[in-house]
């Protein structure tokens, strides 16, 4: 979450992906750093344990969110 933030800070898009157990961790660091709003991704817990293929899934599933959340500054005018 901190680099993100870091690279939006300099300009550069960033997109974050975390597993559900750490959506309050995410949010706290977010809020800490200024940003209570800032976006993030949230994929099933685990992923260490998964196959290729599964992981995969588990792109694609979470895809569309990550466009999102790398395209909102061009829509806000950012």
């Amino acid at each position: 979450m901190l680099d993100a933030i870091s690279f939006e800070r300099r300009g550069i898009p960033a997109a974050v992906v975390i597993t559900e157990p750490f959506t309050a961790t995410a949010a706290a660091i977010a809020k800490l750093s200024g940003l209570p709003d800032y976006p993030y991704a949230v994929i099933p817990h685990p992923v260490g344990s998964l196959t290729a293929k599964e992981v995969l899934a588990r792109a694609d599933a979470i895809g569309p969110r990550v466009i999102d959340i790398l395209l909102r500054g061009a829509r806000d005018g950012a």
